[in-house]
C-alpha cells in the first residue's frame, strides 16, 4: 500500500472555518469525482489540524512552535503505479484549479506530498496486526 499526504496552509485572508467549509462543500465532491472507481484507490481521509504541539527533546522551547500546515489529506493506493495513474487522470485538473480557493498557493512548499509505505504494527482490538 502507498499513502500520499498533501499538506497545506489555509488562505491567510480567510478564516480556518471558511477554508474548511469550502474544502468540504466544493473540493471533496471534486475529489470524489476524480478518485471514485479508480483502480487501486482505497481511501481519502481529510485531517484538520485543531491543535499542535512539538516534542523536541533537545529544544524544550519548541513545544510552542507554530504548525507548518493547517490541514492535510491522505490518499491510499494499492501500489505506486496505481497512484501515478490516478494522479494523471483528467478530473484532477479541476481539483488543482480549486486549490487557490482555500489554501495558500503563493508560499514556498504550499503543498507537501509525502509518498509513504505504511506498516500497521499495533491496532486496538486486533490481536495479530502483523510484524515489522
Amino acid at each position: 500500500m502507498v499513502k500520499v499526504m498533501f499538506t497545506w496552509k489555509d488562505r491567510s485572508d480567510r478564516t480556518a472555518e471558511a477554508c474548511e467549509a469550502h474544502y468540504r462543500a466544493v473540493h471533496l465532491p471534486l475529489a470524489r469525482e476524480a478518485f471514485e472507481g479508480v483502480d487501486g484507490f482505497r481511501r481519502l481521509v481529510f485531517n484538520r489540524v485543531r491543535g499542535h504541539r512539538v516534542n523536541d527533546y533537545n529544544d524544550p522551547a519548541s513545544h510552542s512552535a507554530a504548525t507548518d500546515f493547517d490541514a492535510f489529506v491522505e490518499l491510499w493506493f494499492d501500489s505506486p503505479e496505481q497512484m501515478a495513474a490516478a494522479m494523471g487522470s483528467p478530473p484532477l485538473a479541476a481539483m488543482f484549479d480549486d486549490h487557490a480557493n482555500f489554501m495558500e498557493t503563493d508560499i514556498p512548499a504550499n503543498i507537501r506530498i509525502y509518498e509513504l509505505d505504511e506498516t500497521v504494527v499495533l491496532e486496538a482490538g486486533v490481536l495479530d496486526a502483523g510484524t515489522v
